[in-house]
């Protein structure tokens, strides 16, 4: 969009400054700081015109005062879900530790699921950080273009997106799902059903192994969908509800272990053993997953692993100039399936 005035046209961009505002608005600078800080004091069509000159330009007020905010800020954010901590703590400690080796300061943004992410998105953008590192964020178009025209070096995790924002240091789900519907395959098992969560990545395990089971020729798998990360208490209920059903599955592939380890309390409740009436297989490999009975099969991550890896290329990006940063790196952690007794 383009705005003509007497000094030329003025277009959104990225890194819009308050002299790009007050350019559009045919005011002055001065004009735009009262507009933000002291809106009482202007009339409502001068306080309109700012606030459409805002909207259009999109630029985004600072929200720390009393400091002269410079392109070389020392602040990286990191945006992670509230699920709990085991998911993603060890990834958001071990980025936080490598980014304080190199200088940097961290602001930890927790995103609610229900909340106007691109609201969150916008309120971090305003502390004018140097770049983000998104845990497993949501991307709706408005929040993908507020990043975008962040002009920010940005680092995804938890995930390898067909097309990133910018940087990449994550896992292939997809690929999990097909390692997980081979090892079905060889295991030799008739009757799988999923315990998935209602997120993208979730979905995207659960088709890698639907994929696999059905050019085996296998029917697609009964897959029941759980809020995320899914709870221990989500997989006993879901349990009790398909064995009072009548249905049998001889294994079931979960998206946490936390599901995971809800069948094994459940059919202990109920005498189905495990894994000679059904086998379980959990995603996340938590410490308590070795400990259960019978210990848990899992897929391994090494979320500390992820999270150096984020820091470096963040590192990195802040060291390059734009030009230079043109060509953004993906660095794919790897997985690894651990079995245990529970298959």
């Amino acid at each position: 969009m383009t705005n003509m005035s007497s000094e030329g046209p003025v277009r959104r961009r990225a890194g819009a400054t308050l002299a790009d505002v007050a350019r559009a608005a045919r005011v002055s600078t001065a004009t735009v700081s009262r507009a933000l800080n002291t809106p009482d004091l202007l009339t409502k069509e001068t306080l309109g015109r700012v606030h459409a000159a805002i909207a259009e330009t999109g630029y985004i007020p600072s929200l720390t005062t009393g400091t002269v905010i410079t392109n070389r800020s020392r602040l990286i954010a990191i945006m992670a879900p509230p699920t709990p901590l085991e998911l993603f703590d060890t990834t958001v400690r071990a980025a936080v530790a490598a980014l304080d080796d190199g200088g940097y300061q961290t602001l930890l943004g927790i995103y609610e699921r229900n909340a106007t992410r691109e609201k969150i998105v916008t309120q971090i953008l305003s502390r004018r950080p140097g770049g983000l590192i998104l845990i497993g964020l949501p991307m709706s178009p408005d929040v993908r273009a507020l990043l975008v025209e962040s002009n920010l070096p940005i680092v995804e995790t938890w995930e390898t997106p067909i097309t990133p924002i910018d940087m990449v240091a994550g896992i292939s789900h997809h690929d999990i799902g097909i390692e997980v519907g081979n090892f079905l395959l060889r295991k030799g098992y008739q009757r799988p059903m999923i315990f998935s969560t209602d997120s993208s990545r979730g979905h995207i395990r659960r088709y890698g192994i639907s994929r696999v089971l059905m050019e085996a020729g296998r029917p697609e798998p009964r897959s029941i969908d759980h809020t995320l990360p899914g709870t221990i208490g989500e997989g006993r209920r879901s349990f009790a509800r398909i064995w009072e059903a009548g249905e049998r599955p001889d294994v079931i592939v979960c998206s946490s272990d936390w599901l995971a380890q809800g069948i094994l309390i459940e059919a202990s409740v109920r005498g189905v053993r495990v894994p000679e009436d059904v086998a379980v297989v959990g995603f996340g490999d938590f410490d308590f997953a070795r400990e259960l009975e019978p210990s848990l099969t899992s897929v391994r991550i090494d979320g500390a692993e992820m999270g150096r890896q984020a820091a470096t290329l963040m590192l990195q990006a802040l060291s390059r100039s734009q030009r230079e940063r043109a060509k953004a790196p993906r660095v794919d952690i790897g997985f690894t399936l651990v079995e245990r007794r529970s298959t």
